[in-house]
């Protein structure tokens, strides 16, 4: 068996390359492994069960590939699909912070055990849903993310049609049309708040949320702040701050190429209409297809925007990011039309920074 050296908070253990890729599949989706994968030039194959297959050769691409498995890992934990909410605050409570981690205890919890790897997933029906501070990661550049693990679930539906059905299950359902089952799938949430102390901002990263449902999402934010404050007393009460407002920077972004590369894009003209527009493919920008580009000077290039996606790309040092602001259009009617965060895509750390860095330039 192969096994790969992996740092946790107790030190050094080695995991195999089943429990890394399984853990991994847990963390991110395979759409984001295969472009971290092509960018550094490893093998790909057709999923999960192939990049345990090709992380499991001895041969020097092989031992390359589990290294990059092993930091991809890592930076899984404070990356992938989030949602962030983003603080501006002083420099005196950035101080404050930072000193008072140097007293942070990390408590005893049912995921300390795996941590950094998640729970079997028998064991997430039992475990906190309230996330749980399990680690504190301090990055080479100075900023500190404060790690919280929780237990989630999301519903998975199936629809079956009436004679799709065992023989008992219609005779048990007589009459019925269809059978709707729903099954609650737990996962390990590993939700983060990033001090960026040398920018004076503090940020609020909800791990994959597409998988939490409307009431949980609205809630999730500030159940991560409030599990914070448990730990840091300056952060009591900070709560009733609202994040930053995102909503000017749609626009502003959509207008200035050195944003990114805009994959879609959702609008109001000033001729009365509505439109949703996405590219097809990843290489071209939005703003340049031909029939979006004569729409808008049909129009005077003169629209509302109201939501936005951006493929951002980085250099020295490299990485890609993806950014959605995505407000609604009811808001283009307020006078001060409000989005207090964005969705963001990344596998590496620093390319999260760079892409909420470009974003705060738009504000």
């Amino acid at each position: 068996m192969v096994v790969v050296a992996q740092q946790t908070p107790s030190g050094p253990s080695p995991l195999s390359v089943d429990e890394l890729v399984s853990a991994l599949e847990l963390r991110t989706s395979w759409t984001l492994m295969r472009v971290a994968l092509r960018s550094e030039k490893l093998p790909i194959g057709l999923g999960w069960k192939d990049l345990k297959a090709n992380a499991s050769e001895t041969h020097s691409i092989a031992m390359k590939l589990r290294s990059f498995l092993r930091d991809y890992f890592e930076e899984s934990v404070v990356t992938g699909e989030r949602y962030v909410q983003i603080y501006e605050i002083d420099k005196a409570l950035v101080a404050t912070i930072v000193n008072a981690c140097k007293a942070v205890v990390i408590p005893a919890s049912p995921f300390s055990s795996k941590y950094p790897l998640p729970l079997n997933v028998n064991l997430l029906a039992t475990a906190p849903s309230d996330p749980t501070l399990c680690d504190v990661r301090n990055h080479q550049n100075g900023d500190i993310s404060f790690i919280f693990c929780s237990a989630g679930y999301y519903d998975d539906k199936n629809s079956y049609e009436y004679g799709q059905l065992p023989t008992h299950v219609q005779q048990t359902y007589v009459g019925i049309d269809k059978l709707v089952t729903v099954r609650k799938n737990y996962y390990q949430s590993y939700d983060v708040i990033t001090l960026r102390t040398a920018l004076d901002r503090l940020e609020i990263s909800v791990d994959q949320p597409g998988r939490l449902g409307s009431l949980r999402f609205e809630a999730r934010p500030m159940e991560i702040l409030s599990a914070c404050a448990l730990h840091f007393q300056s952060l009591q009460g900070f709560g009733a701050c609202p994040p930053e407002n995102l909503f000017p920077a749609i626009a502003e972004m959509y207008g200035d190429h050195a944003a990114g590369k805009v994959v879609a894009l959702a609008f109001r003209t000033m001729t009365g209409s509505v439109k949703r527009e996405r590219m097809t493919t990843n290489d071209d920008d939005l703003r340049d297809e031909r029939f979006h580009h004569a729409g808008m000077i049909a129009v005077g290039q003169d629209i509302k925007p109201y939501e936005i996606e951006l493929d951002m790309e980085f250099t020295a040092p490299g990485g890609i990011a993806g950014v959605k602001l995505a407000g609604m259009m009811s808001q283009l009617a307020s006078a001060n039309p409000t989005l207090h965060g964005c969705y963001i895509k990344a596998h590496q750390f620093i390319a999260m920074e760079k892409a909420l860095n470009r974003l705060m330039t738009f504000i």
